[in-house]
């Protein structure tokens, strides 16, 4: 393959990547603040999410490979250091993101039913999640914000 393909490739990739995990975990942002809000988008909020989060790993996928492959065709000096800072928060972004699908998983479990009132575990783990979302979003924009200076 062509390296100046190959570079437009993995470089399209990446840029997809992104789309679909910034945009992914924006959007996942916002829908949840709307659910707390609006008990209509809180009852839909369930059963869009997973599809949602499809979205996100698959643009962290797409991100890894194509950040795996991109040093090898590009020509220009890297910043080394802040490479290494970029993969370090994509490495907590991914953590991140599992455990906030282990709480999501409790937090199904833990969900009251009709007219029941939530639980301390289940408010508790849902303050958890949103805490970690909020992190893991801003993990997502400093990463991206940092792909302008590497």
């Amino acid at each position: 393959m062509n390296v100046m393909v190959a570079l437009e490739l993995f470089n399209f990739l990446h840029f997809l990547g992104l789309a679909f995990g910034l945009g992914g975990a924006t959007i996942a942002a916002v829908i949840s603040s709307k659910a707390e809000k609006d008990k209509d988008i809180g009852k839909a909020y369930g059963k869009i999410m997973h599809s949602i989060v499809k979205f996100i790993w698959l643009g962290m996928l797409l991100l890894i490979i194509s950040g795996i492959a991109l040093p090898f065709f590009v020509k220009w000096p890297l910043n080394k250091q802040l490479l290494i800072v970029k993969h370090v928060l994509v490495v907590w972004i991914i953590i991140i993101g599992v455990i906030i699908g282990i709480k999501s998983k409790k937090i199904g479990n833990l969900t009251p039913v009709l007219k029941e009132k939530p639980s301390l575990k289940f408010l508790k783990a849902k303050k958890q999640m949103k805490a970690l979302s909020i992190i893991n979003l801003i993990l997502w924009y400093a990463v991206t914000l940092m792909s302008a200076f590497v």
